[in-house]
């Protein structure tokens, strides 16, 4: 690049960043950072981080770190403030937690005692929900590789309902009929013209989603009775949800007017965004190359759940005042995984080492990384200065994970306060894809502790050195020398 056209560059992204500073007080954020009001979290006395009446720096030294925190109080009122407000506008609705969201049992013991179905897309995760002793009837199996035992253990405990993603599961339903106990309801998996598609379900306009009704309404040992659509993750445009919910609801008088087939379960997924996360873009990237922090996160631009709940409601409504008032009434399903449990969780990480970068910056050593926090690397989330909450903001930071790797980076050109080696960090919003994006390169995964009024519990120990190679075939022999000339 010449020197000229380099020049230009960086004067285009002065500019950019002279106006998210000024985005940035509008939103009375001056360092871009969000309050810890946003998460329920106070601050102590001593400027630590205080989740739920417990120390976050008394944490880290109980339980060590890197460490998950649940908030049970806050778990509890984002699934109740989700679940009143669609039941504020449609009198049947099934609230089903998404499991790949964070399978951690800990968490979603907590949110099956408020009333959660379970949503699993594996056999894995139905295996999960039957131990957790969910009732068979409140279990959606979604996905779109359902194994046949996977198939084969939803039929046998005959679990509410199956979302067949593809011919071949209709199929393998057909051949496992023999474990059908009574007649097991399917829907079908449907991509409208807004939302994910891909690999995923059946094309309304192809007439392929027609096609795998047909299919299942000739089979006797089925019900074909759902509709399920899935638009995507960290989802903001109540308009956009809005096209897909009225194309399935199109979808269904169709199927009833043609094929005689009354919908019974309207399943209309999940990915509603949380006001705290939001995507970087190319401009966000841009900027932090160059020791800019990205644009700060606006929590108003975030439709609330209210929002999209009494829009869905309301074509509901129009859609059974059609079908009349003599048919009882379909169970509205969501899915629901980041907007319940994103808030709720974050993950403590303690300061290994400080380095001095260019133009007044820190390099920050912490003892977590991309193995733990993969979402950093295209999600924005706030990082909390735990041990030290009251003190100013002074330089950019940039955070580094311990991993031998060039691209274990956090975040970059953040302004924080001075840290030292052994201070502790919060980074929000872990509770969604963190858990089960985790891995262990070359470091044991987190303990997760529950905090609740003051008290604290591990629901997940550390993992030690012994657990990540207890199923590896230690007892073998070694190869014979080869001799060489």
């Amino acid at each position: 690049m010449s020197f000229l056209r380099r020049q230009a560059k960086l004067a285009v992204l002065r500019a950019v960043h002279r106006r998210n500073e000024k985005e940035r007080r509008r939103l009375g954020q001056p360092h871009g950072a969000l309050g810890p009001d946003n998460w329920d979290l106070q601050t102590s006395a001593a400027g630590h981080l205080v989740f739920s009446g417990v120390d976050a720096v008394d944490l880290a030294e109980t339980y060590g770190t890197p460490l998950h925190v649940i908030q049970r109080p806050r778990l509890v009122k984002d699934f109740c403030r989700f679940r009143d407000a669609f039941e504020r506008h449609w009198p049947q609705v099934a609230i089903g937690y998404s499991y790949k969201t964070n399978p951690l049992p800990g968490a979603i013991e907590v949110l099956h005692s408020q009333g959660a179905w379970a949503e699993v897309i594996s056999e894995f995760e139905l295996w999960l929900a039957l131990e957790l002793g969910v009732p068979p009837a409140q279990i959606i199996y979604n996905g779109p590789a359902k194994s046949i035992a996977g198939l084969r253990l939803a039929l046998d405990r005959g679990i509410r309902i199956i979302n067949v993603d593809n011919a071949e599961e209709i199929e393998h339903i057909y051949r496992l009929r023999q474990c059908v106990r009574v007649r097991q309801d399917v829907g079908v998996r449907v991509v409208t013209s807004v939302g994910w598609s891909g690999q995923f379900g059946h094309s309304i306009t192809s007439g392929e989603a027609r096609e795998a009704f047909v299919r299942l309404s000739r089979m006797d040992h089925v019900v074909a009775s759902g509709l399920h659509v899935h638009l995507g993750t960290g989802l903001r445009d109540v308009s956009t949800y809005l096209r897909a919910v009225r194309e399935v609801l199109d979808f269904a008088r169709m199927l009833k007017r043609e094929l005689g087939i009354s919908i019974r379960y309207f399943d209309f997924g999940g990915g509603f965004g949380v006001p705290t996360v939001r995507s970087y873009t190319e401009w966000d990237d841009r900027l932090m190359a160059n020791d800019y922090p990205p644009r700060a996160i606006d929590p108003a631009a975030t439709p609330t759940i209210d929002a999209f709940a009494e829009a869905i409601g309301a074509l509901m409504r129009d859609y059974q005042g059609e079908v009349g008032a003599a048919t009882a009434a379909p169970t509205l399903i969501l899915e629901p995984g980041r907007a319940i449990t994103s808030q709720a969780q974050a993950l403590l990480l303690r300061v290994l080492a400080v380095k001095q970068g260019d133009r007044g910056t820190f390099k920050v050593i912490l003892d977590g990384g991309k193995n733990i926090a993969l979402p950093t690397g295209y999600e924005m989330h706030e990082l909390l200065p735990a041990s030290s909450m009251n003190a100013a903001y002074d330089a950019p930071h940039s955070f580094f994970g311990p991993l031998c790797h060039p691209g274990d980076v956090l975040m970059r050109a953040k302004p924080f306060p001075s840290v030292r080696p052994n201070d502790v960090v919060a980074l929000m919003d872990a509770g969604a894809y963190f858990i089960p994006n985790q891995m262990n390169f070359s470091h044991p995964r987190p303990a997760a502790a529950m905090v609740d009024a003051g008290e604290h519990w591990l629901v997940r120990a550390r993992e030690s050195f012994e657990d990540i190679v207890r199923l590896d075939d230690r007892n073998f022999r070694p190869m014979p020398a080869t001799r060489t000339a």
